[in-house]
This record gives C-alpha cells, sequence and structure tokens, in this order.
C-alpha cells in the first residue's frame, strides 16, 4: 500500500507539473499581450490584431497613458513596432519638452550618448525604465521622435499668472508653445 501511494504521489505530482507548465506557456504564447485588455469606444472587447490593423489606417493616433504604469509603455512599445511594420512613422512624447529637441535630435543621430541626453535634456525619473525603449527604437529605425511638451517654465507661468502670462514672451519663446497668440 506504501509503494502504491508513493506511486500515486509521484504522478500527481507530474500532472501538477505538466499542467503548470501548460498554464505558464499559455500565458506567454496563448494570448497576444496578455497584459492588456482591449475595448472599443462600445465598450466592446477588440483583440490587439484588430486594434493595430484599424491603428495602420489611421494618419495620427494618440496613447493615452498613465506616466508612471511600466505596463502602458510596453504596450506603446508594442504598438509602436507593429506600426512600423508595415508604415513609415513619426513619434512624438509629452515626456520631452520641446526646448529640449535639440538634444533629443543629437541623441537619435548618434551626435551624443545615453549620458549627454541625460545631462541636455530634462529627463523624467522613470525615463530609463520606460520611454528609453522607445527613444532607442526610433534610434534603431532612424525615426523622427518629436518633443511634444511645453517647456516647464511656460506651464508653471501659465500655473501662476494664466494664459494671457504667455503673451508677454518674446517671439522666439513662444515658439515652444502649441497654441496661438492674437498679439
Amino acid at each position: 500500500m506504501n509503494n502504491q501511494s508513493n506511486i500515486q504521489k509521484g504522478f500527481m505530482r507530474k500532472i501538477n507539473t505538466l499542467i503548470f507548465v501548460f498554464l505558464i506557456t499559455y500565458s506567454f504564447f496563448g494570448q497576444n499581450k496578455p497584459a492588456y485588455k482591449l475595448y472599443n469606444s462600445k465598450g466592446h472587447k477588440v483583440s490587439y490584431q484588430r486594434m493595430i490593423k484599424k491603428l495602420r489606417k489611421a494618419n495620427v493616433v494618440l496613447f493615452g497613458e498613465h506616466h508612471n504604469n511600466p505596463i502602458s509603455h510596453w504596450l506603446e512599445l508594442e504598438v509602436t513596432k507593429d506600426i512600423y511594420k508595415t508604415k513609415n512613422i513619426v513619434l512624438g512624447a509629452e515626456m520631452f519638452e520641446a526646448d529640449n529637441q535639440t538634444p533629443l535630435k543629437n541623441y537619435l543621430s548618434g551626435k551624443i550618448n545615453n549620458k549627454g541626453l541625460d545631462t541636455l535634456a530634462r529627463l523624467w525619473n522613470n525615463y530609463k525604465t520606460d520611454y528609453k525603449p522607445l527613444v532607442d527604437f526610433a534610434k534603431k529605425n532612424k525615426l523622427e521622435f518629436i518633443a511634444t511638451n511645453v517647456p516647464r517654465k511656460y506651464a508653471s507661468l501659465v500655473y501662476k499668472k494664466g494664459f494671457l502670462a504667455l503673451s508677454s514672451l518674446p517671439k522666439n519663446e513662444k515658439l515652444w508653445i502649441a497654441c496661438s497668440f492674437t498679439n
């Protein structure tokens, strides 16, 4: 009886191991982009491939994110890679302020290295883990990458004094701001 019990336990361990391996394999390979569930504007579940198919037809794709969520940054990179397979693209990120465009461009072209970009541009704390992979994808594939955010000093000015304070800026400084001025 004891020998038969040991055989049954060994058999059950093998079955449990196989089930565990199957579940792990399925979670990695059985689902496409398993970290996300995607929904359309009507609340219906959409597959990743269907989303990519629609995005490839678009002229502009805006990707909303939680800045401190590494999963959303991972998905941005995956979406970028998949769209790029069939379409020329230009990237942009609010993580870079417009007055940091030159250091960003110099990094992408190889004129400066990572340390140079870190020294010359104001990078967010999570740049290396969350944004750098996207920037390096652009560098590797020679893609244009636009610094899309307003410089902090102008955002601070608006916060403290309102939008009218921007009217007092010299014309060359207004070039860093994506808005229109009537004067």
